[in-house]
């Protein structure tokens, strides 16, 4: 290898756990102090970079929190869509969402409870692309639960994205915030939620 190439290497590195730092630093910032609490120099600072060097790849904190936004949904999209190659029930399909959100919750909180401030602030909405893709998900499952009578007739894609997605997100944050109960997330809550969920949607 010569010395350029490892240079480069060894500076994109440098740079991508910079970035990493940004990125934690910027969900941290956000759950704690909500967007307008979170400024550019306070994520700098607790990601141990100059503001300089974080303008180099955003150009405001509006562009770098609908980076994370984007970047969550897309990864929550992709979890739906894997499992909808994979699994042929929609209540398999609703369980196994509740478990993936429930182990970030235990091992990312801050990812979750990112997702839970920015779906409560006008201020942001998912870009278009995410919007239909997350809508044709819907539109799967409730093929898949029309055509296994699992579904009740007229079922809407909205209330299969509200009562799938966004119920056990709230859920969850109620728990991580022990609004009600401690904060327990196990087997019983997992399947409190899908029982919820059942009820709600099914035929």
């Amino acid at each position: 290898m010569n010395e350029y190439l490892f240079n480069y290497i060894m500076a994109r590195l440098i740079d991508d756990k910079k970035l990493d730092r940004i990125k934690n630093a910027t969900l941290e910032m956000v759950v704690t102090n909500g967007y307008g609490g979170a400024s550019i120099s306070k994520i700098a600072k607790n990601a141990g970079v100059a503001e300089g060097y974080l303008y180099r790849f955003y150009s405001s904190k509006n562009e770098l929190v609908n980076d994370l936004l984007f970047t969550n949904v897309d990864e929550l999209a992709n979890k739906i869509e894997s499992l909808l190659d994979e699994l042929h029930s929609v209540w398999e399909i609703f369980e196994h969402l509740i478990r993936s959100l429930i182990n970030m919750a235990k091992h990312q909180p801050d990812r979750i409870k990112f997702l839970f401030v920015l779906m409560h602030d006008y201020n942001f909405n998912l870009v278009e692309s995410q919007r239909e893709r997350i809508f044709e998900l819907c539109k799967r499952i409730k093929e898949i639960g029309l055509s296994k009578n699992q579904l009740r007739q007229g079922v809407t894609e909205e209330e299969i994205y509200l009562v799938g997605v966004t119920y056990p997100i709230q859920f969850i944050n109620l728990r991580l915030k022990s609004f009600f109960n401690q904060t327990n997330l196990g087997e019983k809550e997992i399947n409190e939620v899908l029982t919820l969920c059942i009820n709600s949607l099914k035929q």
